[in-house]
């Protein structure tokens, strides 16, 4: 799945969470992220909390080193997107 398709079902989808399995840099993880105030926020699991809205093409440079392998609305039934 690519960023701007992730970005789209955060869109679609506001407030509500998007859990990423991603391969980054630093090898295998899971990122939130979700679309509110206009932006794409992420959270900071260290910090238990969600970074303030990015827009878009910011986002987007964030997420360019990562290959995004599964993308699912956190609430769900636990199906993949």
């Amino acid at each position: 799945m690519t960023p701007e398709a992730v970005i789209r079902l955060a869109r679609a989808n506001p407030g509500t969470p998007v859990r990423l399995t991603i391969v980054g840099q630093t090898g295998r993880g899971v990122v939130r992220i979700k679309w509110e105030g206009g932006g794409v926020r992420f959270y900071i699991r260290p910090w238990d909390l969600w970074d303030d809205p990015r827009a878009e093409p910011e986002a987007l440079r964030v997420m360019e080193p990562w290959r995004i392998l599964e993308a699912r609305l956190e609430g769900e039934d636990g199906g993949a997107v």
